[in-house]
């Protein structure tokens, strides 16, 4: 990992230094030559053998640390002075004092390189294997080590238990193991679970260990009455005394033979722990199974007042071998070394260091999130590419294949929503994950290791309101806690900044976050949901010359024409507002790809060619024609220049603006539009059919890239949809409006996989038609309507390669039939009156993996769906969905 981070500075950062000093400073290019010598003899010093290897011990950790700060500050030293905020001498300073610290850390990795690197030695969980059991079975079984073993399993979809059960009823086993238990924790402190183990392992017991057991139990029951009624706890015997008499029995009966004894679920961090420190009997071969799935206490968010959940959680499954007698790992050291261990395994997917780099990086960006916040896939992914952490990690493909950046970090997400250490929240109707999240003990353990990385500042709970010390801070987030004070909040006021998070708090006062005079390095800026921005924030926000993502909330109606300043913006999300008037220079921002919200071109910028218009003298006319001619300047720049990938969306209004300049988005991937009030039967739309139908001709271009289109025209003119009767390629197409027809309306669209019709008036039978003369192969289909009745969807035409249904209606969907699927694995039916759908026989939807019905739904009619899920090929599950 050394290696790939001075590997990284070698390849492109010293590259821009070298061009900077070449252009304005060409007498610090000896220094800068030093600088590049010195990493390059640090970068094979760290690929040598005895600095190699899958386990980071601190001396490997503090190196990483250093580096990635060395890193840091010569980027920032580099932006200071394209930005103009330090003069060249300051710049000649700020290279000499880096050039010291480089020569510095040279010198020091000189006189570690003959000493090898210490071992971490600390027992590492095993990594998942296919077949759990047989992993638990040889844990168990193994006869190499006598000494007593204690084995953690820990997730598994909470079917923990019966994993130990399984193993535990084996045949093998019982001959194996001439003394066994089996006890539940639950409810129970680590005496009583010691006592029930005795007497499990007492065959016959005597009255002296009978007494024992209940006088045992009656002092801790009296224990608890006291504090209940008292608050005070009763002067009990400790370890040393009664229990003590339990632990010496315990540990004579175990010596006498091979023992097992499965604790399962465990649900306190303190019972846990207290069995893993406990002495069992050693040298006769001794396992101790414990299942769990509780979450450490310790959280180092707290944006709630609840306690931490003890619930199971869905972290990767893992087997941990916790250690022998006396050196068991606590529940703290296990949880950390299984997120370790998940992580480490989740790098096997990636190929060089870098990228290791990279998704360890991806993984502790969660941390700037607050706990049980569902985070959005997209708006990640693009504050990722804001970041720069994949800036190395873009794999290879063949040369007649484009890969968008954004698809490769969707890749690197997938891979840890696949491992289990991000957690699936929300899918969208195609199946793909919309909103997710890392399990409490993830959470917990990325936090911590966020903070001790130095990664991120994190502001959350009554630390909001103290001063902070920390002068060297890449990343803050500003977590809610309803607790917080309403006397304003102490922000760090530091110069090397560049990501900037805010999430509500209920009565705060945000004055002091939102001044960015001393923030001029800031790339990433998410202030969706700070209600107090206003229009001179945003003024000062186009200041931050080298922002490249913006979001901004519902309290701005209006984007200035300063946005030129930000010629490195590459998203601006304002998806939370309604209309936003935006002036054409947004368009003309050079790196500008993602333009997310209702977003209307500033009538400044658009010309009124109306006839009465054009009657009120010299100084109109001069005035429209000025307009037109800087309209086809913008036009040319979008047709040579624009980046623009997403659209999401445009407002058509009366025609002008963006319909106009839809056509000359060459690079457009994703449109989004609304029809308002003003656009009516009159409204001249030519230039928007024009747009659609360069936009849906694009995939015959470029293949490989999808293309997706959504129309709201409620309420308005529909006449412009006859430009999708035109032969194109869009991938997928969402209308919503009154439809007179379906027919012929998308049906030429030969590559399109996702449609979706929404409230057009249309019934069943109607929409059946237009169905019936699709040329294209759905996958997915989603409908809403009042009424479906006459609808029919079978294996045959455009409905063979259906893998997921979305019905939506008001009223019944009892008439509706859908059967002989074979690819089909998700059907949602979304009624609150659902009916018993005698149409529909799932027994015959083979493949069927998921049914959803309205949460709403009655509880026979659901029941009645689950009855018929049990006779189902598939484990099939029938899940309640909400309509937001």
């Amino acid at each position: 990992m050394e290696a790939a981070i001075v590997g990284a500075l070698l390849k492109a950062t010293l590259p821009n230094l070298f061009k900077l000093i070449g252009d304005t400073c060409k007498q610090l290019e000896p220094d800068v030559r030093f600088i590049q010598s010195e990493l390059e003899f640090m970068q094979a010093a760290f690929g040598d053998s005895r600095w190699r290897g899958n386990e980071i011990s601190d001396l490997r950790r503090t190196w990483i640390l250093q580096l990635r700060r060395l890193a840091h500050e010569i980027q920032d030293c580099i932006d200071n002075f394209q930005i103009k905020k330090t003069s060249p001498t300051q710049f000649a300073h700020e290279i000499a004092d880096l050039k010291k610290r480089i020569q510095d850390s040279s010198e020091t990795l000189h006189r570690y390189t003959g000493q090898g690197e210490p071992r971490n030695g600390k027992v590492a969980p095993n990594p998942t294997a296919n077949d759990a059991e047989e992993d638990l079975l040889a844990l168990v079984q193994n006869q190499s080590e006598m000494n007593a073993k204690v084995i953690c399993a820990i997730g598994f979809g909470g079917q923990n238990t019966d994993l130990a059960r399984r193993v535990y009823e084996k045949n093998e086993v019982r001959r194996q193991f001439g003394q066994r238990a089996w006890v539940s924790a639950v409810g129970r402190t680590v005496d009583d679970v010691l006592t029930e183990i005795l007497r499990q392992l007492e065959r016959r017991p005597g009255l002296g260990m009978l007494i024992l057991s209940w006088l045992l139990s009656i002092l801790c029951f009296l224990q608890g009455l006291l504090l209940k009624v008292f608050g005070t706890e009763m002067p009990v015997a400790s370890r040393s005394g009664a229990s003590s008499g339990i632990d010496h029995q315990l540990r004579s009966l175990l010596s006498k033979e091979r023992y097992l004894i499965v604790i399962h679920d465990v649900t306190k961090e303190e019972v846990y722990n207290k069995i893993c420190a406990f002495p069992w009997a050693n040298r006769v071969g001794g396992r101790i199974i414990v299942t769990t799935d509780i979450q450490s206490a310790v959280r180092p968010c707290i944006c709630d007042n609840d306690p931490p959940l003890l619930v199971p959680d869905s972290i990767t499954s893992c087997l941990v071998l916790v250690g022998e007698v006396g050196t068991g790992m606590s529940y703290k050291e296990t949880c950390s070394a299984l997120c370790d261990a998940a992580v480490a395994r989740m790098q096997c997917f990636v190929g060089s260091d870098y990228e290791r780099i990279v998704v360890e990086d991806m993984l502790l960006y969660f941390s700037m999130f607050p706990l049980h916040h569902h985070v959005r896939r997209n708006p990640l992914i693009r504050r990722w590419l804001a970041e720069g952490l994949l800036v190395h990690a873009i794999q290879k493909v063949p040369e007649n294949v484009y890969r968008f950046p954004q698809e490769v970090a969707a890749e690197h997400l997938d891979i840890l929503i696949g491992q289990n250490i991000v957690k699936s929240i929300k899918k969208s109707n195609n199946g793909k994950v919309t909103r997710c999240q890392p399990p409490g003990m993830v959470f917990n353990h990325i936090c911590a290791r966020a903070v001790i990385d130095n990664f991120n500042t994190l502001l959350c709970g009554p630390s909001q309101n103290e001063t902070f010390q920390e002068a060297y801070v890449r990343r803050f987030s500003l977590h809610p806690y309803m607790a917080a004070a309403n006397g304003g909040l102490n922000v760090p006021d530091v110069h090397c900044l560049h990501t900037m998070v805010v999430f509500p708090t209920a009565g705060a006062q945000y004055g002091a976050i939102l001044n960015f005079d001393n923030h001029k390095l800031l790339r990433v800026l998410d202030l969706k949901e700070c209600a107090d921005v206003t229009a001179n924030h945003v003024l000062k926000i186009c200041d931050l010359l080298l922002l490249k993502y913006l979001s901004l909330g519902s309290s701005i109606k209006e984007v200035p024409s300063e946005i030129r300043r930000l010629q490195q913006l590459e998203t601006l999300d304002m998806s939370t507002s309604a209309v936003v008037t935006v002036s054409s220079n947004l368009l003309k921002l050079p790196r500008l790809k993602h333009l997310l919200g209702k977003f209307r071109l500033s009538r400044v910028d658009c010309p009124d060619e109306n006839p009465s218009m054009m009657k009120k003298g010299a100084k109109k006319v001069k005035k429209v024609l000025k307009l037109k001619d800087e309209l086809s300047k913008l036009k040319d720049f979008l047709r040579d220049n624009s980046v623009l990938e997403t659209l999401a969306g445009i407002v058509i209004g009366n025609g002008m603006g963006f319909p106009q300049l839809l056509s000359d988005m060459g690079k457009l991937r994703k449109v989004k539009m609304w029809c308002d009030s003003m656009t009516n039967e009159s409204t001249d739309l030519t230039g928007l059919k024009e747009g659609i139908k360069v936009f849906t001709s694009h995939r015959i271009r470029t293949p490989n890239v999808d293309y997706s289109l959504s129309v709201d025209f409620s309420g308005s003119s529909q006449s412009f949809l006859d430009c999708l009767e035109d032969p194109g390629m869009l991938t997928s197409l969402k209308l919503r409006g009154n439809l007179t027809r379906f027919r012929p309306v998308a049906a030429r669209l030969v590559s399109l996989q996702e449609l979706c019709l929404s409230w057009t008036n249309l019934s069943g039978a109607a929409i059946q038609i237009g169905l019936s003369n699709l040329r294209c192969q759905l996958k997915f289909l989603k409908l809403v309507e009042n009424n479906l009745v006459g609808l029919a969807i079978q294996d045959k035409d455009a409905f063979v390669s259906l893998e997921r249904i979305c019905l939506v209606g008001m009223q019944s969907l009892e008439e509706i039939i859908i059967q002989d699927l074979r690819k089909l694995v998700s059907l949602h039916l979304l009624c609150p009156a659902l009916g018993a759908l005698p149409g529909i026989q799932i027994r015959k939807l083979q493949n069927l993996n998921e049914v959803g019905l309205h949460s709403q739904v009655d509880g026979d009619i659901k029941r009645g769906w689950e009855d018929a899920a049990v006779g189902h090929n598939r484990k099939l599950s029938i899940v309640s969905i909400g309509i937001q």
